[in-house]
């Protein structure tokens, strides 16, 4: 099978590296970076990561993640760059991945025969045509309902199976990559590409906000030093995602004052969250509540039972809750 060799090169996915997602033996690697916002998910312009960093006066390194730029601890002057809730996760940016697909075109001797991955996950049921990967024949669509997206032939047969995630298979050119814009009116990318003859790979894990390519350590100058994209050097052994120390340490502050007092505000350069515990009791779980209000008009509310065995596993998962809910402030 054309995907066979793909797991045998990935780190576990529970190692949370690069190579988790990623297969592993390529010369060199970098991460494309999802705009902060653009015009296909309601923002007027592209905004860069770049862009970010300059507004909050952080540096945009190797391993920065969204919220490294983005939840300053004190906040500028000016008006925040981005207008929505961060990157978007799970899909490159269409004319982002345009962009990608010329400049890999001239690092394969196969551009016309590559492999993509879609996740088996979107639901794409009876809206548009994707080009099976045999050339099979469509069915024709039953009465009151549009073709489904996924042809019989892929949609019967095997799945591409990973660590934690299944895919559907399909071929065609480089370019095809972008085949799925457009299926239900989203902006969905391929998950996984490359050529026949394997000379790079192009990995967007469905719930980070950034793409993973690997290939030729020419190929990655090249991506490095394009302008019309935005991409950063990676490692195969580099983490996937991490939290800045000053979020850990709030969060892990915030969860003490929970456990003493039951309740909790954290107010940040961008928002504020507050908390509250119903701490868990004999055999019963307790209850995180959690509501976030940020300053890009976005508000939320949460609850995660919580049930450690002990104090300081209850603290644990407490700071590791709050930690992700400082976060989301920024979208990050």
């Amino acid at each position: 099978m054309q995907a066979s060799w793909i797991g045998e090169r990935l780190a576990p996915f529970d190692a949370y590296v690069v190579a988790s997602v990623v297969p592993g033996g390529f010369e060199a690697y970098a991460r494309v970076l999802h705009p902060s916002d653009e015009p296909l998910h309601g923002g007027d312009r592209v905004v860069r990561w770049a862009e970010v960093a300059a507004w909050s006066g952080l540096p945009l390194r190797p391993g920065s993640q969204f919220h490294s730029i983005a939840l300053p601890r004190v906040r500028p002057g000016g008006e925040a760059p981005w207008t929505g809730q961060g990157p978007g996760r799970g899909s490159l940016y269409p004319p982002d991945a345009m962009i990608l697909a010329e400049i890999l075109r001239d690092w394969t001797t196969t551009p016309q025969q590559c492999w993509f991955c879609v996740w088996d996950g979107y639901g794409w049921d009876h809206t548009v045509y994707l080009t099976a990967s045999d050339g099979a024949t469509e069915a024709e669509p039953s009465a009151g309902r549009r073709p489904d997206p996924v042809p019989a032939a892929v949609r019967g047969g095997s799945r591409v199976e990973l660590p934690n995630r299944d895919y559907l298979l399909y071929s065609g050119p480089v370019e095809a990559a972008l085949a799925t814009v457009g299926i239900s009116g989203g902006y969905q990318v391929a998950n996984l590409w490359w050529p026949q003859d394997r000379a790079w790979f192009v990995a967007t894990e469905i719930d980070l906000a950034w793409t993973y390519v690997g290939g030729p350590a020419g190929l990655i100058g090249q991506l490095l030093a394009e302008t019309r994209i935005e991409a950063l050097p990676a490692a195969p052994d580099g983490e996937l995602g991490g939290i800045e120390d000053w979020v850990t340490s709030r969060a892990e502050q915030t969860a003490g004052q929970l456990l003493s007092g039951g309740e909790a505000t954290i107010t940040t350069s961008r928002g504020t969250l507050r908390a509250s515990l119903e701490p868990p009791g004999g055999l019963t779980t307790g209850m995180l509540l959690v509501q976030t209000v940020g300053d890009n008009g976005v508000t939320g509310s949460s609850s995660t039972r919580v049930s450690g065995r002990s104090e300081q596993d209850l603290r644990e998962e407490i700071s590791r809750r709050l930690a992700r809910s400082i976060i989301e402030l920024v979208g990050g």
